[in-house]
């Protein structure tokens, strides 16, 4: 057992005071060699195991990259646009007219969000287009409003650009009627729009502002 000096007495105050300032415990070299070891094996193993660790999530980068690169290849082949386009392979995976998928994009691709983003939009629009005809029409003696185009083209200069497409969109999911293709500013003034009885029933609604 080593005992630590105490650095010498006197009478000097300042000496005094360094030597009360010294700890006089003993200190077992020993245990001090078996904390030392005790230690110095913990770090070890902390190390290890972050390593380990750092493996795994090194394996599962690599797999998840790889994952992702054969499916970039895979698409660069049905690509008419790549340099690695395949014809053989586009026809494999071309769906045929009457197959479900047929003209549409591959799901939970961007493309097919894009699609879905924009046919909610429209319904959007035609919700709008039918509170808008009930707000500025009357109703015809079958109960149902109506409104002229020339009356809601003019109400439309401040709300949208988009009538005649939403009109012709309403027309197709059965929500209005009317007479023509197509609609004319000053040539269709006259022509009577109606909204149909799925037009009481229509949800979509465009997001409050």
């Amino acid at each position: 057992r080593l005992k630590k000096d105490s650095g010498g007495g006197g009478d000097d105050d300042d000496g005094g005071a360094a030597a009360s300032s010294e700890d006089d415990e003993y200190v077992d070299s020993d245990d001090t060699d078996e904390q030392e070891a005790t230690m110095g094996s913990k770090n070890n193993q902390q190390q290890r195991q972050p390593q380990g660790a750092k493996k795994k999530n090194r394996k599962a980068l690599v797999s998840m990259w790889d994952e992702k690169a054969k499916k970039a290849a895979a698409q660069q082949k049905r690509n008419v646009f790549s340099k690695d386009y395949d014809s053989s392979t586009h026809a494999k995976g071309k769906n045929k007219p009457g197959q479900k998928g047929y003209g549409k994009a591959p799901e939970g691709s961007k493309s097919a969000a894009r699609a879905a983003k924009a046919k909610l939009w429209v319904k959007q629009q035609i919700g709008q287009l039918i509170s808008v005809i009930k707000k500025i029409g009357s109703q015809s003696s079958q109960g149902r409003y109506e409104v002229t185009f020339g009356i809601i083209f003019v109400a439309y200069q401040d709300i949208s650009d988009t009538l005649v497409g939403i009109l012709r969109r309403a027309r197709k999911y059965g929500c209005v009627e009317f007479e023509g293709d197509m609609l004319f500013q000053g040539q269709s003034d006259n022509v009577i729009i109606s909204l149909t009885a799925k037009a009481d029933t229509w949800k979509h609604m465009p997001p409050a502002k």
